[in-house]
C-alpha cells in the first residue's frame, strides 16, 4: 500500500474569507481490482481524523480499513473535513456544515481530476470510467449524505454510525437514554454562536458505553479515551484536537432532511449493534428517492466501529457492497 498525503485549495469553493485547505491521503493498491476501477472516499467522525482509517497499535494488528481495501485493489482516500486535524482549522468555529460538506466536495473532484488524467502519480495511469463511492462515520456519515444532496459527489454512499432520521447516542439504561435523546434539539438555523460543544458534551451522561464494546483490548480503548473526549487535552494521531462548532446540532431530528429526501444512488447504512440509530432497520424510509438501500448491522460493535473486534465484517460488507454496485448494470 502506497500512500499519497495531499493539501486541496477549497477556501473559494465555500466561500471562505481566508485560503482554506482539506488535507487528505490517498492509499493506493500495488495492483488495481479486475474490471472497473474502485474508488472509496472516506470521511471521519467528530473528534476523528483522517487517520481513524489508517490506525495502527504496538502488539496489535489489522487496525487498518485503508489496508484492507488496498488489499482487494481498491483505491482508498480519507480526508479531514474543514476545521479538523491536518485541514485549516482557523475557521472552526465560523464553519457552517455546508461549507464543509462543499469542501469535501471540492476535494474528492479535485483527487478524482488528477486520478482520471494521471495526475495524481506519474506511475498510476488515467482511471477510465472509476465507480465513486462515498463512505463516512458518524459526523463524516452525515457530511457524505449532505454532499450526495447537495452535490451528487458519488455514484453510491455508505454512512456509516449516523441515523438519517435522529441520531442518538445509546446509554446502558432508559433513563439515561432519554438524557442522551434529550441533549441534541437544535436546528440548521441555531446560530452558531448558541452551540457549544464543551456545554453539550458535559451533559451526555457516558461516552465509553456507546463508543466502545467491552471485549476491545483496554489499552486500545484507552488509546482514544485517555485525552478526554468530545473536547480532547491530548489527542492520538486518529484524533482531532478540534471539532467544528456546527457539528453539535447534526444530532438533532430531521437535520439531514432536506439533503437526504434528494439521494437518488444506492445507499448501505451500516452501524453497530450498539450504535446510533435506535431502530437502524427504518432508515430506508428517509431516502424515498433512491431505489437500492441496504441495511447492515454489525454484532459485538459499538459507535467507533474500527476498534470493535468485528470491524472486518462491516469491512467486508462495504467492500463487497461496492465491488457489487460498480458492476451493476445501468437500465436502458
Amino acid at each position: 500500500m502506497r500512500n499519497i498525503p495531499l493539501r486541496i485549495e477549497v477556501g473559494a469553493a465555500v466561500g471562505a474569507p481566508s485560503p482554506q485547505q482539506v488535507a487528505g491521503t490517498v492509499y493506493l493498491p500495488e495492483k488495481l481490482r479486475e474490471g472497473r476501477p474502485l474508488v472509496i472516499f472516506a470521511s471521519p467522525g467528530g473528534g476523528y481524523t483522517q487517520h481513524y482509517f489508517n490506525m495502527s497499535f504496538e502488539g496489535h494488528s489489522g487496525y487498518s480499513e485503508a489496508e484492507y481495501h488496498t488489499a482487494r485493489g481498491i483505491i482508498f482516500v480519507a480526508m479531514d473535513h474543514l476545521g479538523v486535524g491536518e485541514s485549516s482549522v482557523d475557521l472552526a468555529d465560523q464553519l457552517t456544515i455546508e461549507m464543509i460538506a462543499d469542501g469535501n466536495h471540492a476535494f474528492v473532484k479535485e483527487i478524482m481530476k488528477r486520478l482520471l488524467n494521471g495526475g495524481l502519480t506519474s506511475d498510476l495511469p488515467p482511471l477510465t470510467n472509476p465507480f465513486v463511492v462515498g463512505i463516512g462515520q458518524s459526523m463524516g456519515g452525515g457530511v457524505t449524505m449532505i454532499m450526495q444532496g447537495r452535490t451528487r459527489t458519488f455514484d453510491a454512499i455508505a454512512p456509516l454510525g449516523i441515523s438519517a432520521i435522529h441520531t442518538i447516542l445509546p446509554q446502558p439504561t432508559s433513563e439515561l437514554f432519554a438524557v442522551s435523546r434529550s441533549i441534541f434539539m437544535f436546528s440548521r438555523q441555531t446560530p452558531l454562536a448558541e452551540l457549544s460543544i464543551g456545554n453539550t458534551g458535559s451533559k451526555m451522561p457516558d461516552f465509553k458505553y456507546p463508543f466502545h464494546w467491552e471485549d476491545e483490548p483496554a489499552e486500545i480503548r484507552d488509546a482514544d479515551m485517555k485525552g478526554g473526549y468530545p473536547l480532547r487535552r491530548t489527542a492520538p494521531k486518529f484524533g482531532s484536537m478540534t471539532i467544528p462548532r456546527c457539528a453539535v446540532a447534526m444530532n438533532s431530528p430531521g437535520y439531514y432532511t432536506p439533503e437526504v429526501s434528494r439521494i437518488d444512488v444506492p445507499v448501505l447504512m451500516a452501524g453497530g449493534e450498539r450504535d446510533v440509530s435506535p431502530e437502524m432497520r427504518r432508515e430506508p424510509a428517509a431516502f424515498f428517492n433512491s431505489n437500492d438501500i441496504s441495511v447492515f448491522i454489525v454484532p459485538r460493535m459499538a459507535h467507533m466501529h474500527n476498534f470493535a473486534s468485528t470491524r472486518r465484517l462491516l469491512w467486508q460488507r462495504v467492500a463487497d457492497w461496492a465491488e457489487m454496485q460498480a458492476r451493476r448494470e445501468t437500465a436502458q
